[in-house]
C-alpha cells in the first residue's frame, strides 16, 4: 500500500468560535504522514466537513501488523481490522489532541440541530437513535452539528456545542416508522457504507463544516419507547443531568475531577431533559416544535 499525504495543523482549526470559519492559516504545515492511501481514502469519506485531514505527523501512524492495521493516535493504540476502522482510530486521535488542549472541553456522544441559530443537542449512548433522529431532521431541512459526535465547550457563560464534520450515517435495513422522506433521503444519500452503517453524502445546505459552532440552548437525553404513544419531554435535575451526561462523554481536557466539575458547570447553565418517544420521526418533531404531550 503506498502512503498518502496528509495535512496538519494547529488546535484551533477544530475548535472554533461561534463564526463557524475555519482557523486553518497559522501553524498549517503538510508533511507526509505513514498513512495508506486507503485509509485516507476513508477519511475522505468519514469526515467530509474538515476543510483539511488534521493529525500530527509526530503522533499518528497505521502500520500493517497481521492481517489488520495497527493505529497509533494520541494514546490511542488499536489493531482495526479494516481501513474504514483504521479511519474511524485516526479521527479520534486527531480529535482528543484538540480537545485535551483546550480546557473544558469534552467530546459527547451526540448530536445536534441548529435551531433558532442555537444548537439542541440529542445525546444517547450506541443504539439510542441518535442518526436515526438526525436522518429525521435533516428530511425536515433541519440543519445540523452532526448525528454522532460534538465537542462542548463549558468554560464560557453559554456553554458551546462544535461540530466534527463527521459524515452522518445510518444503520440498515431501515425500521418500518421511519417516514417516507426519511427513507427517500438515506437512499437517495448513500455515499459509501462502513462500520455496519450506510455514509450519507454531506450536504452543504444540512451538514455544518468542523469547527461550526453555537451556544446551546437544551440537551435532551434519547429514549426510545415504542409503547409511549405520544413524547414526552421531562426535566431532570442537576444531579441526575450530570449521572446521566456522565457515562456519554469521550476524551476530555483535564482529569476526571476536571471532567466532573466541566459537566456540572453544563448542567447548571443549560436545562437537560429526557425525551420519551416512541419512533425516531416522533422525536425529530418534538425536537423541531420543542414540545412534548406530557411534558413535565
Amino acid at each position: 500500500m503506498g502512503n498518502g499525504t496528509i495535512l496538519c495543523g494547529e488546535p484551533e482549526e477544530l475548535l472554533n468560535d461561534r463564526t463557524g470559519a475555519l482557523r486553518t492559516a497559522a501553524g498549517l504545515v503538510q508533511r507526509p504522514l505513514p498513512i495508506p492511501v486507503d485509509i485516507v481514502q476513508a477519511l475522505t469519506l468519514a469526515a467530509p466537513g474538515w476543510a483539511r485531514i488534521i493529525a500530527d505527523g509526530d503522533d499518528i501512524s497505521v502500520e500493517p501488523e497481521g492481517a489488520g492495521l495497527r493505529v497509533r493516535a494520541n494514546g490511542i493504540d488499536q489493531l482495526a481490522d479494516d481501513a474504514w476502522e483504521a479511519a474511524h482510530w485516526v479521527l479520534a486521535g486527531a480529535i482528543a489532541a484538540r480537545v485535551e488542549a483546550t480546557p473544558g472541553a469534552l467530546v459527547l456522544n451526540a448530536g445536534a440541530a441548529l435551531l433558532a441559530d442555537a444548537a439542541v443537542v440529542f445525546a444517547g449512548e450506541s443504539h439510542a437513535g441518535k442518526s436515526s433522529v438526525a436522518l429525521h431532521l435533516a428530511a425536515s431541512g433541519v440543519p445540523l452539528l452532526g448525528d454522532d459526535r460534538l465537542i462542548l465547550g463549558t468554560e464560557t457563560d453559554l456553554p458551546t456545542a462544535a461540530g466534527l464534520g463527521l459524515a452522518r450515517k445510518v444503520r440498515t435495513p431501515l425500521p418500518d416508522d421511519f417516514s417516507e422522506s426519511a427513507c427517500r433521503l438515506a437512499a437517495g444519500t448513500r455515499a459509501g457504507h462502513g462500520g455496519g452503517a450506510d455514509v450519507l453524502a454531506w450536504d452543504p445546505a444540512i451538514d455544518r463544516p468542523a469547527g461550526t459552532t453555537a451556544a446551546i440552548a437544551r440537551i435532551v437525553l434519547l429514549r426510545r419507547d415504542p409503547e409511549v404513544r405520544a413524547p414526552r419531554l421531562v426535566g431532570l435535575g442537576a444531579a441526575e443531568a450530570v449521572a446521566r451526561l456522565l457515562p456519554l462523554c469521550g476524551r476530555h481536557a483535564g482529569s476526571a475531577v476536571a471532567l466532573l466539575e466541566s459537566v456540572t458547570r453544563l448542567v447548571r447553565s443549560v436545562p437537560v431533559l429526557r425525551l420519551e418517544a416512541p419512533n425516531a420521526a416522533t422525536a425529530a418533531e418534538c425536537l423541531i416544535d420543542g414540545s412534548g404531550a406530557g411534558s413535565s
